[in-house]
């Protein structure tokens, strides 16, 4: 059986690190790669995931990793986690702020 997972892919620059400063992470199934692109660390957490899967999967624990991330497994439905992302607003200082950039 095969199925359409709807995932969060978040990417994050990381210039610190010159070999992959993008990190790709999927909050819904606790996974993270990376890359020396963005579009690579998301090729990589692609193959992070499937890795992951079906290796539960080949140890028959694919049910019980799912839920350890907020999965809900029944007999005949599985719910996904819900992933909610709400403004946040907190006060920095004036220095700060001139130099923070808020993602479109």
């Amino acid at each position: 059986m095969s199925f359409n997972l709807p995932l969060t892919i978040k990417v994050i620059y990381s210039p610190e690190s010159s070999d992959a400063p993008y990190v790709a992470y999927c909050p819904e199934l606790e996974i993270a790669s990376c890359g020396l692109t963005s579009e690579k660390a998301k090729k990589m957490l692609n193959e992070a995931v499937e890795i992951v899967l079906n290796d539960a999967k080949k140890r028959g624990k694919l049910d019980e990793y799912l839920e350890s991330v907020g999965f809900s497994i029944g007999k005949k439905k599985i719910t996904f986690p819900r992933v909610s992302y709400e403004p946040f607003y907190f006060s920095i200082s004036d220095t700060f702020s001139k130099k923070l950039v808020c993602p479109a």
